[in-house]
């Protein structure tokens, strides 16, 4: 059974759930502070998993291999810390709508350059389909956060 589609709505629900948890962090701490305690806690986490699974293969050779793989750490930690910012500034639901539309348009860069592996090419449907979703971004972006 392919994990794929399942893992990417899992990892949508627990984006907007840690997104929400973080603004409200962020609004009582310093954002980098909030960002450094969440990044604190996966790697305590992290550790426990792979201690309890030592065939997971964690070892300092797998970095040697792909050094450049830990800038994804230093990234996460300065997108928390975005999210901490926006979220308190811009709400969770624009928050979350520029985010997304942002990932959509860099991963297509991203793709059909093959930059970081794998090539896609970029064709009418996907280029509409991202069109509508930058769309959407706006509509709910675009006049600021909701007042209630």
């Amino acid at each position: 059974m392919n994990l794929a589609v399942p893992a990417a709505i899992a990892a949508g629900v627990l984006i907007a759930i840690q997104t929400s948890i973080i603004g409200a962090f962020g609004e009582r701490v310093h954002p980098f502070v909030a960002s450094t305690w969440v990044h604190v806690s996966g790697l305590v986490v992290g550790v426990i998993g792979v201690a309890l699974a030592p065939r997971l293969g964690f070892e300092f050779a797998a970095v040697r291999q792909a050094p450049w793989g830990l800038l994804a750490g230093v990234a996460g930690l300065l997108l928390v810390s975005a999210i901490a910012v926006a979220v308190g500034g811009i709400g969770l639901a624009s928050t979350l709508a520029i985010v997304t539309g942002m990932q959509l348009l860099v991963a297509f860069g991203l793709e059909a350059t093959g930059l970081l592996g794998r090539v896609v090419a970029l064709d009418p449907v996907r280029v509409g389909g991202a069109a509508l979703i930058v769309l959407g971004v706006y509509l709910v972006a675009g006049r600021g956060p909701a007042t209630g």
